[in-house]
């Protein structure tokens, strides 16, 4: 708003208030945020699972050594260490959960990204239920899949 002699008056604007931001965006824009700030755990985590020589030699998953079944995650590590070396099939056959979460962020965040940044015609992908539903359905299926294959070739022994 302009005063008579043509300025901005600053004191008829609101002040920044974090609880207007963070309560006054759409669910989209808060799940964009949060993808970010997963990215960002994530790399942190990965560079401290890299560099500390007794986490990432931690041998075979508990699951496993209790119930000898795959536990849901087995073969995410190494599908995320195929990935991060540009092997998206092997990481695929490793534990397919994990390239499509990544394809599924990649979109969504980009998409948004896109918006943000105000480049024309883009809108930021739509949060739906059903991706996480898909993606708890892929992780079932290959959890499901992997055990019958283990059944079937200590069965064969």
């Amino acid at each position: 708003m302009k005063n008579p002699s043509g300025q901005d008056n600053d004191h008829n604007k609101k002040p920044f208030s974090l609880r207007e931001w963070l309560f006054g965006m759409s669910v989209d824009r808060k799940v964009f945020w949060l993808g970010l700030l997963l990215a960002i755990v994530f790399i942190a985590g990965w560079a401290v699972y890299c560099n500390i020589p007794w986490l990432s030699g931690m041998g075979e998953c508990r699951f496993k050594q209790v119930t000898g079944l795959y536990c849901p995650g087995c073969g995410g590590t190494r599908a995320v260490r195929a990935l991060l070396s540009g092997h998206i099939i092997k990481s695929f056959i490793y534990h397919p959960f994990v390239p499509y979460c990544v394809i599924m962020w990649l979109v969504y965040e980009g998409s948004h990204l896109l918006e943000i940044l105000h480049v024309p015609g883009v809108k930021g992908m739509k949060f739906r239920e059903a991706y996480a539903y898909v993606g708890i359905g892929i992780l079932l299926c290959n959890w499901i899949i992997k055990n019958i294959m283990l059944f079937v070739i200590n069965g064969l022994h």
